[in-house]
């Protein structure tokens, strides 16, 4: 059984840190030809508390918004999916980040307009809700850029001292981050105020290179964290703690769309660690999830409750997990 210290004013079993923003997908087309578009609520962070919330969890969301029209989507659609909204912030110097994205086939275009997710500027109303939680998750996408790269990097700190249990996904995209020794010092630094980090094997193999997933997993215990979980895909999941790694299969699954599939990996495990799962058992039903959302398409879809996904895909009630 994971082990939670004893915390006083415990109010939400999730705080996300990080992204938030709008996704303008096209409907048909390529980008340069395209002409109707989809608005959707787009970010890693915002993903992960809606799927959380989906599950059961109580969640809230740390995030940098334009005060604009869509700077209010995004807070009206995570409110609307139960997600609580104090902690997002609002500029009037920098619009809401908006990706532009278009699928034909297997190609998938994307163009980025970054500007107020990276202005996140650390409060004392932040570090309350990190403190009154007990998992708190930061999107690595937020590190890339002062000031956010520093509240991230806060938050987790000052909320470790509180012995709650702080994560973070170590994202790194060469097309974003372009300055790779910026990246990796920055990931070092931030990941000792985190007791785990869930890198997917794209992030490990982008930053280190393509090695075996051990040796990718070792160089993270290296940076100064203690369990490491590298999410594979369809290879599933390599859990290290300690340097003492065992392999956690994937849940076979029609693949539909990956879209949205490690956030809701992501929400799968922290709703099985709030319930005290031990934790590869967490990271197997956190498989599941992903089996589940991999089938449906969408990259922000509708999921039942854990013990219907459990039931389904591991064939037992999530109690008996």
């Amino acid at each position: 059984m994971i082990d939670f210290p004893s915390i006083p004013t415990i109010k939400y079993d999730l705080t996300v840190v990080g992204d938030a923003y709008v996704e303008l997908a096209a409907i048909e087309g390529q980008l340069h030809e395209a002409k109707t578009f989809e608005r959707r609520l787009g970010g890693s962070a915002a993903h992960v508390a809606v799927f959380a919330n989906m599950l059961g969890s109580s969640t809230t969301c740390i995030a940098a918004l334009g005060a604009d029209a869509l700077g209010t989507f995004v807070q009206n659609t995570l409110r609307s999916k139960g997600v609580n909204v104090s902690g997002l912030q609002f500029s009037r110097e920098h619009p809401t980040t908006l990706l532009l994205s278009a699928r034909t086939g297997k190609l998938i275009q994307t163009t980025w307009y970054r500007s107020a997710d990276w202005q996140l500027q650390n409060t004392k109303e932040h570090i309350s809700l990190a403190q009154a939680s007990r998992i708190v998750y930061a999107s690595g996408f937020s590190l890339w850029k002062h000031p956010a790269r520093h509240s991230v990097f806060e938050i987790l700190r000052l909320t470790k001292k509180t012995n709650n249990i702080t994560v973070l996904h170590p994202a790194y995209e060469p097309a974003i981050w372009r300055d790779r020794n910026d990246a990796a010092t920055t990931i070092k630094k931030t990941l000792q105020f985190s007791d785990i980090a869930t890198p997917t094997i794209d992030d490990a193999e982008h930053l280190f290179g393509k090695v075996p997933a051990e040796d990718l997993v070792r160089n993270y215990h290296d940076f100064g964290v203690e369990t490491v979980i590298l999410f594979m895909g369809r290879e599933g999941c390599l859990l290290s703690r300690h340097g003492s790694m065992e392999s956690v299969p994937a849940i076979p699954a029609q693949a539909v769309d990956p879209a949205g599939v490690h956030e809701a990996w992501h929400a799968g495990l922290f709703f099985a660690m709030n319930a005290e799962k031990e934790l590869a058992t967490a990271v197997r039903f956190a498989n599941a999830v992903a089996a589940w959302v991999l089938q449906q398409p969408g990259s922000l879809v509708d999921i039942p409750d854990a013990d219907t996904i459990s039931r389904d895909l591991l064939k037992r009630p999530f109690d008996d997990v």
